[in-house]
């Protein structure tokens, strides 16, 4: 029987030490944003939503100047008339000229920082500055779940390769692959847009995917599970929809070469065809078209990659997992300079639609 007291007794003590923190009376945040400052000196932008008494609510911001990510939360808490919470936070955003300089330090304060779950998204901001688009005034639920709910959607139906704070964590400590982040414009001060995709080496921005081409970007770096493009076969346009695709990448070793062959599988269905009839013979028209297209594209992109000395796709990472005591120095100096690059693409449309 004291046994059974003395537990009550414990789980009674322990419950009384919780502190209680009422909704009303925080400000939680939704969205951050970062750009570079005079003197190497850091801006940071909090987002957070300010519930009124009629069920609507404001966007509000709060911004500063400070040397790092600590100080610029210090200091807008000293601003705050509530206190500031980050476990609400959807999306983080980088100025464009923060980019080019380089924000590891900021990375690495996010990843340790428990508060801010390692699912939240990040995007770079094209010529405008991170404050300029959290400033914006964009959808019913508030700007951060509005840029959440945008990158989201592009990465599950659209050409936006699946990407988060841990992936991007990843991706930039491993140093047989490059990391990568989605790049927002600001189109006015209700919309947003996805205009590329920005490639990074040794913690800054070095290049940027057009809006045109990441489509294959996608191809290699992750997999549909929806999309859509275009495909022109003879003067007909035809538009190939629910795009389901894989990839798989495979190192040939041979005396002093190097081959990788990237094997892309796509999966389709024609959804519109702007002639008479989607016959037997203009499926396998579509399907070749399609490879050719995929596989031009794909080599360009990649040789550009390899001239620049970048390699998002992760080309490092497999040739490390094929060789024991592998020296990534020599991958970076020697090996991806003259790795062969082929990409071998397989279409298959599954249906043509029930009208013909």
């Amino acid at each position: 029987m004291k046994k059974y007291l003395l537990i009550l007794l414990c789980t009674t003590l322990l419950t009384g030490c919780v502190e209680k923190q009422i909704i009303d009376e925080l400000n939680i945040e939704t969205a951050q944003g970062y750009d570079l400052a005079e003197n190497d000196h850091l801006k940071g932008t909090l987002l957070y939503v300010k519930y009124l008494p009629d069920k609507s609510f404001q966007n509000q911001t709060l911004t500063t100047v400070a040397e790092t990510s600590r100080d610029v939360l210090t200091a807008l808490e000293r601003r705050s008339s509530d206190p500031l919470v980050t476990g609400g936070i959807q999306a983080v955003l980088f100025g464009e000229e923060l980019a080019k300089h380089g924000f590891v330090r900021l990375i690495d304060s996010l990843l340790r920082d428990p508060n801010v779950g390692s699912r939240t998204l990040l995007a770079m901001v094209e010529k405008d500055n991170a404050q300029d688009v959290l400033e914006g005034n964009y959808g019913f639920k508030g700007n951060g779940t509005y840029i959440k709910n945008l990158l989201t959607h592009n990465m599950k139906n659209r050409d936006v390769p699946k990407l988060n704070l841990h992936l991007f964590g990843n991706y930039y400590a491993s140093r047989g692959r490059d990391a990568f982040l989605p790049i927002l414009k600001k189109i006015n001060d209700n919309t947003l847009e996805i205009v590329g995709i920005g490639i990074f080496s040794i913690n800054k921005v070095v290049y940027k995917v057009s809006e045109e081409k990441m489509f294959y970007f996608k191809l290699m770096v992750d997999k549909y599970s929806e999309g859509s493009k275009i495909v022109n076969y003879g003067k007909n346009e035809t538009v190939i929809r629910s795009i389901h695709s894989k990839n798989k990448i495979k190192i040939i070793k041979s005396p002093g070469k190097l081959h990788a062959n990237i094997y892309i599988n796509v999966d389709a269905v024609v959804r519109e065809y702007s002639g008479k009839k989607v016959s037997h013979k203009v499926i396998n028209g579509l399907e070749q078209a399609m490879e050719k297209d995929i596989k031009k594209e794909c080599l360009k992109m990649l040789h550009t990659f390899q001239d620049r000395g970048i390699d998002p796709v992760g080309l490092g990472e497999y040739v490390k997992s094929k060789t024991k005591h592998y020296n990534y120095d020599k991958w970076w100096d020697e090996d991806y300079k003259k790795i062969t690059l082929n990409v071998i693409p397989k279409v298959t449309i599954m249906e043509s639609g029930t009208v013909e």
